[in-house]
């Protein structure tokens, strides 16, 4: 079972595809997949939300969320306002997380059933099981220490 902390800064590693969300450094807005380089947009401060949790981009302050509606393809990007998510540990996959539109069943998902190629969307679609591109592993980082020598 998976737990978040607040204050943590994560990576949401695709249990598909092995690749992370990735705020696009070309438009400073998509959220794609891509290799993991430890770049500071590719890592998330989670905040309590008040039913949920805010993922914030410690590259950016933009928050992980959608614009309007949550319809199968509506694009994940960084946006501003704030957005909560309702995050669910998968019951198939108990080491991975669901990350949920709150009161839907639109969920986080890497396009095209978890295509592995860098720049793959991600877009909410609703849940299918057993929807492994939908699933996430939240890799806690001591990327974000700093060491004085």
């Amino acid at each position: 079972m998976v737990s978040l902390q607040p204050g943590a800064k994560y990576k949401f590693v695709n249990a598909k595809a092995n690749n992370v969300a990735d705020l696009s450094g070309g438009d400073n807005k998509s959220i794609i997949g891509y290799s993991d380089h430890g770049g500071a947009n590719q890592t998330w401060e989670a905040l309590p939300g008040g039913n949920g949790w805010i993922f914030k981009n410690v590259a950016t302050g933009q928050f992980l969320g959608i614009n309007g509606l949550a319809r199968d393809g509506t694009p994940v990007e960084g946006i501003h306002p704030p957005f909560e998510w309702h995050v669910k540990n998968d019951e198939g996959h108990p080491d991975t997380v669901r990350l949920f539109v709150p009161n839907t069943l639109f969920n986080m998902d890497l396009s095209d059933n978890g295509n592995a190629t860098a720049g793959t969307k991600i877009q909410v679609w609703n849940k299918w099981t057993p929807g492994v591109n939908q699933c996430w592993r939240l890799v806690q980082g001591a990327w974000d220490l700093a060491f004085c020598i």
